[in-house]
């Protein structure tokens, strides 16, 4: 080559680099579990606490606001942090798990996720945890517990509930109940009051082996209570009666029922459901008996839940759904501080993430679709607003795709919602896609930093996120039209909003990727197994593979009478029947033409990690393409850093070799 030639060649090189912009953040950037998470103030608004995980060992930090210094940093030992909350100024609870083996059962896959809570003392020089009521020799092997009050009547206490045994419950024993387990193995839901300093709880009422739920009052009393009957099919709410207990309600189950808590007055419960509308609705239940009558709705758009005070347990707002969801305040104090929140960060999304007592100190959450959380520490009082940290500090002012929402029409004329992350700096043509399916499925996405997302979408790629029928958030007939419909309808959804972005010119259809966890994942390898003509690839994440397998699993682990299994029946199907073996991936392998990509978590105690293995053996042996990646000791939901990026980069190289 001539020295002209080279220079040329150089120019040209520079030339592209130019107008390609500067690189993206490397996958790390992306994989690192959040710097700060489950970020909580005092009671007193002295102190903030939060949770990271720096090198995969995650640390509870205490920082003292008056005197700007870390009061305390607790690692608890061998444990992930799930959340954070403060029972008084001086006690942080923390609430913990780890994956370990359950009590003997024929279940090859046989691990659990134990959860704990701790209360630590912030002002204890020893730094030491107590474990909270689960230590007594009776609980070992209940897998966890439910904090139901923080703040009880009496102070230095919480209220809980777990499984306790009851010799007198118990028909005919069959082992060890692991939560959701038989009808007649003994063990009841009971409430306990919980000493914070030597954390020993004292049972103060007990539930029947049918109790799914407890609803107390302000002051930590229980005043009612649900029952889920396998037998009958019936779910009832009986309500406190003077030392005993009346059915104030029962009807045959429904998923769309739910019991929220009290009503403000605290003579109701409040109940999330549409009860046959559109939409879902709070409706009230009183104590004392009688009908339901509505409460609120919202004209547009689903009520997903009420919000309550932390302090007062009173209801205080209602979280609306749809594409954008929000809080509608009933309180006026906290309506006045959202707005004025709201006001100074405008064009982000902002979340009263927490408060002081007295309402003078609150901490906000302050995002976008393309910029991750920051968490402030708003002063009243001073008129200031301090930045506490940042979720992701690497990736402050990086380029990041922009989210927008957006619908379509499924072949059955139903409109379906989207989120359409385009990349940055790049036209929106011909562009290669990633179609990212939620997990759940009865979940929902929203527009918020994502960090999978934008990983992708400073790749170059499109992502869709499809809110396909089952979907919640965006009214009951969408909800409802996901029941029983797996590999059919669901993801006619999926498939639909491919051709609406190729039609549009938005994507290339060459190259078409559909990228999934959990859920998502078996629509992954579903999108292969029974549309290949649309997908380039598929890559499953902790995904099903063969819902036949995994009903049996749910099965064979809870009890065939245990809510889990009687959820799987209802909502997605008999795994006897055809129509559901159908639609598993590993029954349509032959018709698998695209490179597929597993990735599986060792320590998965919710989809085990066999639907992978079994799966990549059968696409071995018809020839097809397909790598198996596990991650070690790795959990469902991605916990640490080391298998985030693990997934990301895997993922990058996956990507660029199938759709470049």
């Amino acid at each position: 080559m001539t020295r002209k030639a080279v220079a040329w060649l150089a120019a040209a090189l520079l030339s592209l680099a130019a107008k390609a912009g500067p690189a993206p953040p490397p996958a790390s950037a992306f994989a690192a579990v959040p710097e700060m998470s489950f970020v909580r103030l005092s009671p007193n608004g002295q102190r903030v606490a939060w949770a990271n995980d720096p090198g995969g060992s995650p640390v509870v930090v205490v920082f003292d606001l008056s005197t700007g210094t870390d009061l305390k940093r607790v690692q608890p030992p061998n444990a992930r942090v799930r959340d954070l909350d403060w029972a008084d100024d001086r006690t942080l609870v923390v609430s913990v798990s780890r994956t370990l083996t359950g009590a003997a059962t024929t279940v090859r896959e046989q691990t659990y996720e134990f959860e704990r809570y701790l209360a630590l003392d912030v002002e204890d020089p020893k730094g030491s945890a107590r474990s909270l009521l689960m230590e007594h020799p009776d609980r070992e092997l209940v897998t966890g517990a439910n904090l139901e009050r923080l703040h009880p009547e009496k102070p230095g206490t919480v209220i809980m509930s777990t499984y306790q045994y009851s010799e007198t419950s118990r028909r005919s024993e069959i082992g060890s109940r692991i939560a959701g387990g038989r009808r007649d193995s003994g063990w009841e839901l009971a409430l306990f009051e919980v000493d914070l300093a030597s954390g020993k709880g004292r049972m103060i009422e007990s539930g029947s082996v049918n109790t799914a739920s407890w609803i107390l009052d302000g002051a930590g009393r229980p005043v009612a209570r649900t029952e889920n009957d396998p037998e009958s099919r019936r779910f009832s709410i009986l309500a406190k009666d003077g030392a005993g207990w009346k059915t104030i309600f029962s009807e045959e189950l429904d998923y769309e029922f739910d019991v929220l808590g009290l009503s403000a007055d605290g003579r109701s419960l409040l109940i999330r459901s549409p009860r046959g509308s559109e939409r879902f609705k709070i409706w009230t239940l009183p104590l004392a008996g009688g009908p339901l009558a509505l409460q609120y709705e919202n004209p547009h758009f689903d009520v997903n839940s009420v919000r309550y005070d932390r302090f007062t347990a009173q209801p205080v707002g209602y979280w609306i759904g749809g594409p954008d969801p929000h809080t509608v305040w009933t309180d006026p104090r906290m309506e006045s501080i959202q707005k004025a929140v709201a006001k100074a960060f405008s064009g982000k999304s902002t979340s009263v993430f927490d408060r002081s007592a007295d309402y003078k100190r609150i901490v906000a959450e302050v995002e976008s679709s393309s910029s991750p959380p920051v968490y402030y520490l708003v002063d009243f009082g001073k008129g200031s607003a301090d930045i506490i940290g940042e979720a992701y500090p690497s990736l402050t002012d990086v380029p990041m795709g922009t989210t927008e929402s957006m619908s379509y029409k499924s072949p059955d004329g139903i409109e379906i919602p989207a989120y359409l992350t385009l990349p940055p700096g790049v036209e929106p043509k011909g562009l290669p896609l990633i179609v990212f399916p939620h997990g759940g499925p009865y979940a929902r996405d929203t527009a918020d930093f994502d960090w999978w997302t934008q990983f992708l979408a400073t790749r170059g790629y499109v992502v869709l996120q499809p809110q396909f029928r089952g979907s919640w958030g965006f009214g009951a007939d969408l909800y409802r039209a996901g029941h029983r419909q797996w590999g059919r309808s669901m993801q006619d959804d999926i498939t639909a909003g491919v051709r609406e972005l190729v039609s549009k010119g938005i994507a290339d259809p060459g190259r078409v990727c559909i990228v999934g966890a959990s859920y998502g994942g078996y629509a992954a390898l579903a999108g292969a197994a029974f549309t290949p003509e649309v997908y380039a690839c598929a890559v499953s994440v902790n995904g099903i593979s063969d819902i036949p397998q995994m009903a049996g699993y749910i099965r064979e682990r809870d009890g065939d009478d245990s809510q889990a299994y009687r959820y799987w029946q209802d909502l997605i199907g008999n795994p006897s029947d055809q129509d559901v073996i159908a639609f598993s991936p590993s029954r349509a392998v032959e018709s698998i033409k695209a490179p597929i990509l597993l990735i599986h978590a060792t320590s998965d105690t919710r989809v085990p990690p066999s639907q992978s293995r079994i799966f990549a053996d059968l696409l071995r042996r018809k020839g097809k393409d397909v790598e198996l990646i596990e991650l070690p000791g790795e959990d469902h939901w991605l916990s640490t850093s080391r298998s985030r990026l693990t997934v990301l980069e895997a993922l990058d190289r996956f990507l660029a070799q199938n759709l470049r």
